[in-house]
């Protein structure tokens, strides 16, 4: 599992969706092994001012600079994961 700030490069996609998936979570006040990876976040509940939050703890976590709509442009779990891989891939 990821700490809070990642310490090496590559990340393995299985561990940002670890991450993103126990993000979600916690935000959402709900068990990360509960969310379905593929549902839009509208479906789980997630408002405009969460979906913000979301971009805002992904940068403190992972020290990327990200557009406070991402969650709003990737909006599930797996959607965000990937665009997250690809982010810290491309550095």
């Amino acid at each position: 599992m990821l700490c809070s700030t990642l310490e090496t490069y590559p990340v393995n996609l299985d561990e940002v969706i670890s991450l993103v998936a126990d993000v979600v979570a916690s935000m959402l006040d709900m068990e990360p092994h509960g969310l379905d990876l593929e549902q839009p976040f509208h479906e789980l509940g997630m408002d405009s001012v969460i979906a913000v939050g979301l971009s805002a703890e992904f940068e403190d976590r992972l020290g990327v600079s990200l557009d406070p709509e991402l969650a709003l442009e990737h909006d599930s779990v797996s959607k965000i994961s990937r665009y997250l891989h690809s982010q810290l891939q491309t550095g």
